[in-house]
This record gives structure tokens, C-alpha cells and sequence, in this order.
């Protein structure tokens, strides 16, 4: 009879060594994929702040109606995020119920929110998920000269063992991606 505990790190063991190995494929892909990603767009820039939040920006020339319209829907809006593997919503008052699967490191993460229009664009908050110890997510539309100056703030706390330094870096990839996707799919290039 093997105890319970070996038995509990024993199955742990692989598990934590593939975290290992994806941390550190993580962390030496990291730099380059942020050159290539700040390479390919400058409009859009990121940063962190010291509450763990990630905002990133991007001015687009498409005035924010136009910009609305395709981020009126929580599924169009998700379906923008490289991450995004499903994401389907149904009506809760003038707010919208979201369930959503985002790529996880052996399996799809799965969140249940809810999506609640602001009067400045949309606000998501966490109402259930074993995957996440934190989500939430704010659009944030606003006319700027002749287009729109589009603000995308987040806080995503998957419920893993890696550093948060190596999931601010890869959230901040993440979004500007999202942003980049928003550019094109308003025909702003």
C-alpha cells in the first residue's frame, strides 16, 4: 500500500516538471515574441501596473461607432483574442452571461462572466471559474481627433503555478494581439 502522500507527489512530479520546462520555454520566448509583436504594430503599447493590471492602448483612425460595433458583442469581442477557443453568450438584463474557453496549459481554462455595458464601453467580471482566482476585463472607447482612442484594461489571475511576472508578460502580449485584431477587423490598418 503506498501512502496517499507519495502517491499525491508522485502524480504532481510530472506535472510540475512540465510547468517547469513550459516556464522556462516561456521566459526565453517572452523577449522575443514582445520585439516582434511591438516590430509589428507600434500603435498599440502596454504596460503594467503596480496593481497587477494590464492596459494596453491603441488610437485607431475608424470613429468609435464603428468600434462599438464590432465590440458590442461579447462573443465578436471575444473571438478577437488569440486565446479565445469558444466563447458564447446569452442575455442577463442589459448585460450579457459569458461562458468562455481560453487556452490553458493542458486544457482549456473555463470562466463563466458577466458582461455589462458602461457608458464609456463594457465591463466583464468574474461569477465563476476553477480555473481563475481573478478575471476581469474593461473596454474603454473614446473619440480622439477625427477616430477613437481604444483602452483595453485587464486582471487575470489563472489558478497555476507560475510566476506572475512570466503571466503579466505573456497578458501583455495577449492584448496587444487583441488590439492588433480590433485594428484590422474596423479595417484600420
Amino acid at each position: 500500500i503506498v501512502p496517499l502522500m507519495a502517491t499525491r507527489a508522485a502524480t504532481f512530479a510530472p506535472t510540475r516538471w512540465a510547468l517547469l520546462g513550459l516556464t522556462a520555454a516561456l521566459v526565453t520566448a517572452a523577449p522575443a515574441a514582445r520585439a516582434n509583436d511591438e516590430a509589428e504594430n507600434s500603435k498599440v503599447t502596454t504596460r503594467v501596473t503596480p496593481q497587477g493590471e494590464v492596459v494596453a492602448q491603441v488610437k485607431l483612425a475608424a470613429k468609435p461607432a464603428a468600434v462599438r460595433a464590432v465590440l458590442a458583442s461579447a462573443e465578436k469581442s471575444h473571438g478577437l483574442a488569440p486565446t479565445t477557443v469558444d466563447a458564447k453568450a446569452e442575455p442577463d438584463g442589459s448585460c450579457e452571461r459569458v461562458k468562455l474557453k481560453t487556452r490553458g496549459l493542458l486544457e482549456p481554462f473555463v470562466v463563466e462572466t458577466r458582461r455589462c455595458p458602461t457608458s464609456t464601453g463594457w465591463k466583464e467580471t468574474l461569477v465563476a471559474s476553477k480555473n481563475f482566482l481573478e478575471y476581469w476585463n474593461e473596454w474603454t472607447v473614446q473619440e480622439s481627433g477625427e477616430g477613437s482612442m481604444v483602452i483595453f484594461k485587464t486582471r487575470t489571475i489563472p489558478n497555476v503555478m507560475v510566476p506572475e511576472a512570466i503571466l503579466l508578460s505573456e497578458t501583455r502580449r495577449v492584448v496587444a494581439k487583441l488590439l492588433r485584431n480590433l485594428s484590422a477587423a474596423v479595417g484600420d490598418r
